[in-house]
């Protein structure tokens, strides 16, 4: 069969009368969840912010496929939701198909990567897909409902557990955060005051530099598809290191730029655009130059700030505004924002309290990028047959 066959692309515009309503862009939606949930004033809403949703339904993006900009809406509580234009609503038919088995199928690597090429053939400033012309023509497998509830339940023990696993991190950066507000901010372990042999400083005081990225020429196809990880704004979301990336450098586009490197334990920081994000490196990397990275100074802890940008990004977006339509605050303008700069010795304290905590998020991720593929590499091999789940007890 294809997708056309399986669901519905429903573009049912929001004719609600809430006073709080909760917005659903492109980039509240990653990998399989919804990230936004916060309700705003219903009224003069952007234009873009018409469809309606329910449970079950499959939210797609049109653009960057590639991106993985899709969620499985498994809430009931849908009714003051709404999303943008630039995403796809499909309903499953659920006579024929499990929503989890297609949504299986719409988020596996093979799929993304047709859809991803399609995409780049399009003309147009993004890479982009339509449901009748990319979408609805993809063929599928489709085994029986039992042989897919079978499918679909050994692959939920795989997403549970890179839930689980996200979790977790998600707890264990609240505590980091708490243990920050409660040194840094509240001053609990001062006597409620900050200290005096404390300074007041800049972010260039923090690092040995700060690295503006730069993207190597694209058109020179052999300056990518190595094994350096080559870090912009979308791999920032949602993640506390960059442990994959869309794209990446080979030896000669690094060797291109080799002032740009980035050691691990890096501060990245978005400052252009979708600004204020923060990352830590995971390993030796590039950015673009939407991105200003600090690299810590001998006896700064990394972790106090990654904290500290974290506590910046409002700043980081109004100060890049300057009356402009796109957030672009320079590496110069960033360097000179102030932050306090703690004695040596309660860093060096601070460090040793929070690198559990961080080394346990850094595995925690690493694991998940090694379930995904453990889950892509079963997911065609499922839905061909290849592998047989009739004597399978779930």
């Amino acid at each position: 069969m294809t997708v056309g066959d399986l669901c519905d692309t429903i573009s049912n515009s929001y004719r609600g009368d809430d006073k709080e309503v909760v917005l659903i862009n492109t980039s509240d939606v990653l990998e399989g969840k919804v990230l936004n949930h916060q309700v705003v004033e219903n009224k003069n809403l952007k234009g873009q912010f018409k469809k309606t949703f329910k449970e079950n339904d499959i939210l797609y993006s049109e653009i960057r496929p590639a991106n993985k900009r899709y969620a499985f809406v498994d809430f009931s509580d849908t009714d003051n939701y709404i999303a943008s234009t630039k995403l796809m609503v499909l309903r499953p038919r659920m006579d024929v198909i499990r929503p989890r088995f297609l949504f299986s199928f719409l988020s596996s690597k093979s799929v993304l990567e047709e859809l991803q090429q399609l995409a780049e053939t399009r003309s147009g400033t993004f890479p982009q897909i339509t449901f009748s012309s990319e979408l609805a023509p993809t063929p599928i497998n489709v085994p029986d409902l039992e042989t897919q509830d079978r499918i679909v339940g050994i692959l939920g023990v795989i997403e549970r557990k890179i839930s689980m696993n996200a979790e977790i991190n998600k707890n264990l950066e609240q505590q980091a955060q708490a243990i920050f507000k409660a040194w840094f901010v509240d001053f609990e372990p001062f006597n409620e005051e900050m200290p005096s042999d404390w300074i007041i400083g800049t972010v260039d005081d923090l690092g040995t530099e700060i690295i503006c990225g730069k993207t190597p020429l694209t058109k020179k196809k052999e300056y990518y598809g190595g094994n350096t990880p080559f870090i912009t704004i979308p791999d920032m979301h949602g993640c506390v290191y960059n442990v994959s990336t869309e794209r990446y450098l080979s030896a000669a586009g690094v060797a291109l730029q080799p002032k740009k490197t980035l050691p691990p334990n890096t501060v990245c920081v978005s400052c252009i655009g979708t600004a204020g994000l923060v990352n830590l490196v995971s390993e030796k990397s590039q950015s673009n130059q939407q991105i200003n990275s600090i690299v810590p100074k001998e006896g700064i802890s990394a972790y106090y700030i990654y904290l500290l940008m974290q506590t910046l990004s409002e700043t980081i977006n109004k100060l890049g505004q300057s009356g402009s339509t796109i957030v672009n605050l320079n590496k110069t303008q960033f360097g000179k924002i102030q932050v306090a700069i703690p004695s040596e010795q309660v860093l060096c304290n601070f460090d040793t309290l929070c690198k559990p905590l961080f080394e346990m998020i850094l595995s925690n991720q690493k694991e998940n990028i090694e379930l995904a593929n453990l889950r892509d590499a079963l997911l065609p091999k499922l839905m061909s047959g290849e592998l047989d789940v009739s004597d399978i007890d779930l």
